[in-house]
């Protein structure tokens, strides 16, 4: 039953194909198809091979004799060649002049050239084409130019399409300057603005392939990422380099409009004033900001006398992903000298919230003179890392003896330093074991009031009366194992505070 079914099917095929074939319109469509695969698989340059017939040469060639000097042209019209007229030429009486053609002229060509007839559904379409006037541009006889083209591709083309003004430009693309204009624009129509042969940057990468691989990178530009190269660069010719539309940053600035603005109110970066591309790549990245580095790493290409500065001991938490350079430093306009986002201290509280309502009551920060000016930060600490903690520019006593000069000469000063032991905080004895140098509430910016911060280290409350401390001397007497312990009636920090209001409320 299958058979049977296979060769009804057969049968059918054979008889439907018959029909077909039998059909005038249907023959004349499979000759021409037919004609086209010879027209490629000859070796014969002039075009396809036609059927062997009787030309046209006795009856149309002894008036159009002239025509016999196109025979040594490089290109030949097929029907042309062989004196084939009649296949486009109808005849006409002697002596008439007529141009007389077996079709209508706009419908002639695609007769034989029926691989064109679909460009007519596409939306673009040159002006020649969409008319049906070949010869405007196709000669249809003879040519020393490939495609029968009257005249070579470059001058063909700026016959009608005015660009001698992109020719006086200094950097050309090379297509426009050897005259393919072909190569990125279909001569005949297209799917595409612009007559193009591929769609944006598809076109582009025909030739840039090089490029491509950036469309994989997870930042891209945005005229990139969408295809449009021609945002930035020019088709056929410009005066900047890489065929920019504009040269230096006026490109970028024509879209980051904001940045112009922001050129105008603090110090650039140099890199900014030479080029963006210094420090941003212009297609595609693997890092945000579409900086070919990540962000510290990027500076090091240039500031990398300063890599050294954040390895030290103590050293501000850069590039390891709680701070960058750019934390502190604006990457185009800085307020100040060095890039900083604020002026002064500003820039300090901007992640040190805390100190600026303590700090800026104290006379560290009304007069203290150093290095950054008077109450500045960095009279005291450097910026970027020290061999001393926190950021100090010198051991901790020294730095502060540099301004506390009478208490430094004093003949009895609380010991400190390295041979001596903090017993409140643990580690070695400092000025800041005392003493906080951002500012507290109490006077001498002590780290608790009155005596409170003495009896830290030097008493114990008694156990037989709360309200007093029992406090030894800090160092031995000689022959003593131990420092003496003294008893003294000091009260607590409550009770004084208690009898000091009760004296300002005149009690």
């Amino acid at each position: 039953m299958g058979r049977n079914r296979i060769l009804m099917f057969g049968l059918l095929t054979v008889v439907v194909v018959g029909i077909l074939v039998s059909l005038p319109a249907v023959r004349q469509e499979l000759r021409q198809i037919l004609n086209t695969i010879q027209l490629y698989i000859s070796d014969n340059p002039t075009g396809p091979k036609l059927p062997d017939r009787k030309n046209d040469k006795e009856e149309c060639g002894y008036c159009h004799s002239d025509k016999s000097r196109d025979f040594s042209k490089k290109y030949q019209h097929a029907p042309f060649a062989k004196w084939f007229c009649k296949d486009c030429h109808a005849s006409h009486t002697v002596g008439s002049g007529k141009y007389e053609y077996v079709v209508e002229i706009d419908k002639l060509c695609t007769t034989c050239h029926f691989n064109r007839k679909p460009n007519a559904l596409y939306p673009y379409q040159h002006m020649p084409y969409e008319k049906g006037h070949c010869t405007d541009c196709h000669d249809p006889h003879a040519s020393d130019y490939e495609y029968l083209l009257r005249m070579p591709q470059k001058e063909l083309c700026a016959s009608c399409h005015r660009m001698e003004i992109f020719w006086n430009f200094s950097v050309k693309h090379k297509p426009y300057e050897i005259g393919a204009c072909a190569d990125c624009h279909d001569p005949h129509a297209s799917k595409y603005r612009g007559m193009t042969r591929l769609p944006g940057k598809a076109l582009c990468f025909t030739c840039h392939y090089d490029r491509q691989s950036e469309t994989l990178q997870p930042v891209q530009h945005l005229p990139f990422s969408t295809g449009e190269c021609t945002n930035c660069h020019g088709a056929h010719a410009t005066n900047a380099d890489a065929l920019l539309l504009l040269p230096g940053n006026s490109l970028c600035l024509s879209c980051h409009v904001g940045m112009n603005e922001k050129l105008k109110t603090g110090y650039v970066h140099t890199p900014v004033k030479r080029k963006c591309t210094e420090c941003h790549v212009p297609h595609a990245s693997r890092y945000p900001a579409l900086l070919p580095e990540q962000r510290t790493n990027l500076c090091y290409l240039c500031h990398g006398d300063l890599r050294p500065e954040f390895q030290k001991a103590s050293r501000h938490p850069v590039g390891n992903g709680l701070l960058e350079c750019d934390g502190c430093h604006d990457p185009h306009v800085g307020k100040g000298p060095k890039l900083e986002r604020e002026k002064g201290n500003q820039l300090c509280y901007l992640c040190h919230l805390g100190l600026e309502s303590t700090y800026e009551q104290l006379a560290h920060a009304k007069k203290a003179k150093g290095p950054g000016g008077v109450g500045a930060c960095t009279n005291c600490h450097v910026p970027h890392g020290s061999q001393w903690k926190p950021l100090l520019r010198d051991k901790q006593e020294p730095m502060c003896n540099n301004c506390h000069t009478k208490i430094a000469k004093a003949r009895i000063n609380h010991p400190f330093g390295e041979n001596y032991k903090d017993p409140w905080h643990g580690g070695t004895m400092h000025c800041t074991s005392c003493h906080g140098p951002h500012g507290t509430p109490y006077k001498k910016f002590t780290l608790l009031p009155d005596d409170g911060f003495c009896l830290k280290c030097h008493g114990e409350k008694r156990k037989d009366n709360n309200k007093y401390y029992t406090v030894h001397r800090l160092v031995p007497e000689k022959n003593e194992p131990k420092p003496k312990e003294i008893e003294t009636k000091v009260p607590p920090r409550s009770a004084n505070k208690t009898k000091a209001v009760n004296k300002k409320a005149g009690q």
